[in-house]
């Protein structure tokens, strides 16, 4: 598996051995570990996801010619595979954007990037790397090798050996901050499925897949709140009892462990699937 797709939450799932097809089950897939937080919010987020940009973008283009024909989309599909991965850009796994299916598969692997795949990886940093002598940002020793001065020192007082390894008091300082910055939601965020504003387009179906895709993601919200007080589901809290909230799609301000900010790469993005023509909305 390779490209794109290593991205797209169901193959890759699959790939990993984490999910098999099951046309019974929701979402076509059945995880083999039920009790795996990040999996199984994650294909609820993702099942999302691709909803909403299937509506979108089969509203504006109803047919592969019309794909085809966007001056616009085919730059910005040129640029982001000749320019932003210029090392990569005559790999065969890239989609050709010729067709309706290849914008919402490529679309929804985007968003889901720039949203939920980043939330889970990046809101959790704090509460681990936030205390240096947990995840030392680098080391200023090589490991010590058998028969010198250092490595008797490892063998005999660990903890002396280790410290020496640290950072000075202000890389360490500042290496702390950026980890803060890097986890902390602003005041102002807006989350996965919110709008600044309600006047981002007039096209009245696009408002209401819109406000389907909010109502929908406050319902994944509660499922998860809910799992995780769920006794027999051990694993969304853990031995320490403290449940797993990285994929909850909205948070409140500063280092909450939680919340899927509605990433900026999601709204340029969107603004690429337009119609040819002008149907009245505002590109947003």
């Amino acid at each position: 598996m390779t490209g794109l797709m290593v991205f797209n939450y169901l193959p890759f799932a699959m790939f990993r051995g984490m999910a098999v097809e099951d046309p019974k089950s929701s979402h076509s897939v059945r995880l083999l570990i039920e009790d795996y937080p990040y999996a199984a919010d994650g294909l609820e987020i993702w099942s999302a996801i691709k909803t909403w940009v299937k509506e979108y973008c089969s509203f504006y283009y109803k047919n592969d010619e019309m794909v085809q024909n966007d001056s616009e989309l085919q730059s910005w599909w040129k640029e982001l595979r000749e320019e932003g991965h210029g090392d990569k850009k005559d790999e065969p796994w890239w989609p050709k954007m010729q067709t309706c299916e290849e914008l919402i598969e490529s679309c929804t692997i985007i968003i889901w990037l720039s949203s939920a795949y980043h939330a889970a990886i990046n809101y959790g940093q704090y509460s681990i790397g936030g205390y240096i002598p947990n995840r030392p940002t680098i080391s200023l020793h090589f490991m010590p090798e058998e028969g010198t001065p250092e490595y008797e020192e490892l063998k005999t007082n660990p903890d002396k050996a280790f410290l020496k390894t640290f950072t000075p008091q202000l890389q360490t300082l500042l290496g702390m901050a950026s980890i803060e910055i890097l986890s902390r939601h602003p005041v102002d965020e807006l989350y996965l499925g919110q709008r600044g504003t309600s006047e981002w387009t007039t096209d009245a179906d696009m408002l209401q897949a819109s406000e389907d895709f909010r109502k929908k993601l406050e319902g994944i919200e509660k499922r998860i709140i809910k799992m995780n007080k769920d006794e027999k589901l051990k694993n969304r809290v853990g031995p320490a009892k403290i449940p797993y909230t990285l994929l909850y799609p909205s948070s409140e301000p500063g280092l909450t462990g939680k919340g899927i900010p509605n990433s900026k790469l999601f709204m340029c993005l969107l603004c690429v699937c337009k119609p040819i023509h002008d149907h009245g909305s505002e590109r947003f």
